[in-house]
């Protein structure tokens, strides 16, 4: 994981963030708050828990918490995904008929995001009634950090700044990096809560969690990206010195990163879909237990700040009235962010009073 430099109080460079404090490391809480508070587990399901040997030590962990429910519990090892994808497909696809289970977890590493884009897994999900957490290449930082707070309070907070969004008409976004960005958004259009609570059949996504969403009418300016999303995600991590992009109507018109491999295959990556550069989220991170960004997109996209994605816009949450095959997050360090002319955000912190 590379590191990231950033500015510091009176503008000079303050050097990398800090790795993740490992003294706060609690995969037991994090098993337990996954389980019994954002899955609502209790002794009437049936877990399916879905592994592979890199993340099996941590799935079990998961498991065990199940257990301590009354729950029954299966895990499932998978083959590796990125040696291919279609063997484990099958192997997902046996267990889940064979275990019919209520409530699925998947941890195994998943670096291309393939499954999360298989809409065959979601319906079988939602044939079952599944309540499932998406949790690709699961790590001791989801777990031990980002699951081990308090979700009940995550959910409040996150509402309240869906609460204080809704029916916006602009956002101004800065960062020391470099990010200084306008965004025009429509009142009519929804801002969608993602507050990590699953607790109803057919209800699953990410964790960690905690995030607030739209997808702005247009945007101008220039974005400073500290992480890359998925498909690049587990490659890129943390970017020694953060990716330029250039909007203008809306529309991504110009990529620039030392590594010119990088920015080359990210833009075609980009080009070649239809609507692929199109301005398709802006995101605030709504889980203030997160103390910063690791490079690990799963947990960037819900420290406090902003992630602002180009593709694929979810229309069935946003209002969005076209679609694309890709979907890209660009997760900015440490941003400050007034809508309606209003601070929001001040350097990564909340600061407005109806949220603070």
């Amino acid at each position: 994981m590379a590191n990231v430099t950033t500015a510091g109080e009176d503008g000079d460079v303050s050097g990398p963030d800090p790795a993740p404090d490992v003294s706060r490391l609690d995969p037991v809480r994090g098993a337990h708050e996954l389980i019994t508070i954002c899955l609502a587990v209790t002794g009437t399901d049936r877990v399916l828990v879905l592994t592979d040997r890199g993340t099996r030590g941590l799935a079990e962990i998961t498991a065990n918490a199940a257990r301590v429910t009354g729950a029954s519990v299966v895990v499932t090892v998978l083959p590796d995904i990125a040696a291919g994808y279609a063997m484990a497909r099958q192997e997902i696809q046996l267990a889940l008929d064979a275990y019919e289970p209520t409530v699925t977890l998947f941890a195994a590493a998943d670096p291309q995001d393939l499954l999360a884009w298989d809409p065959t897994f979601w319906a079988h999900l939602e044939r079952l009634g599944a309540r499932h957490a998406h949790m690709p290449a699961l790590d001791d930082v989801c777990l031990g950090i980002g699951m081990a707070v308090d979700y009940t309070r995550v959910a409040q907070f996150t509402l309240g700044v869906r609460d204080l969004l809704s029916g916006s008409r602009s956002a101004h976004i800065t960062s020391r990096t470099g990010t200084d960005l306008t965004l025009t958004c429509d009142p009519a259009r929804p801002w969608t809560p993602f507050t990590g609570l699953y607790q109803c059949a057919g209800e699953g996504g990410r964790l960690p969690q905690g995030e607030v969403f739209c997808t702005p009418l247009s945007g101008d300016g220039m974005l400073a990206v500290s992480v890359i999303g998925y498909p690049f995600n587990a490659e890129s991590g943390l970017l020694d010195e953060p990716l330029l992009i250039e909007v203008a109507a809306g529309r991504a018109i110009d990529l620039r990163h030392p590594d010119t491999d990088l920015a080359s295959r990210l833009r075609d990556h980009l080009t070649r879909a239809p609507s692929g550069l199109r301005l398709a989220e802006l995101a605030l991170g709504t889980n203030q237990d997160l103390p910063h960004i690791t490079g690990n997109l799963l947990f960037d996209e819900n420290v406090p700040g902003v992630h602002i994605a180009f593709g694929h816009p979810f229309p069935e949450y946003t209002g969005a009235d076209w679609e694309s095959p890709v979907h890209v997050d660009m997760v900015v360090e440490q941003p400050t962010v007034h809508v309606d002319d209003t601070a929001v955000l001040t350097d990564g912190r909340y600061t407005h009073p109806s949220v603070r």
